[in-house]
């Protein structure tokens, strides 16, 4: 069944089948003896209702681990992505920053260019 536990409703589901056979509704297989044997070696449940209670501290740490391995995975992808959007959009270390003379060089041409625009417009 889909809903069941195998260990608990085993031996209420051989009970059920095991009626409707002897009323001719139903007829035995051997997949159906194979089973009821091993339904019969195992111990019956006490109280089929009561299913038994898991420790309280165990989801606890499974639930932290789990967040903590989803946030490490979220870190890496990020990581790596970012890593591959850096190499493949330029930011390589080769393009360090001017020397002073290369900024006072460029800085000249730049002023340079600007007062000669200013010129041809006057």
């Amino acid at each position: 069944m889909l809903c069941s536990d195998p260990k608990l409703d085993s031996h209420r589901f051989k009970d059920i089948l095991d009626e409707a056979i002897t009323s001719g509704e139903l007829k035995s297989t051997k997949a159906y003896t194979k089973w009821e044997k091993k339904v019969s070696e195992t111990k019956p449940p006490t109280s089929p209702l009561k299913r038994p209670s898991k420790s309280s501290k165990q989801p606890e740490a499974d639930l932290y681990a789990i967040i903590s391995q989803r946030r490490n995975d979220r870190k890496d992808q990020f990581e790596t992505m970012f890593s591959n959007l850096v190499s493949k959009y330029g930011g390589s270390n080769d393009a360090s920053e001017p020397t002073e003379e290369e900024f006072e060089a460029t800085q000249k041409k730049l002023e340079s260019k600007r007062s000669s625009r200013k010129s041809k417009r006057n």
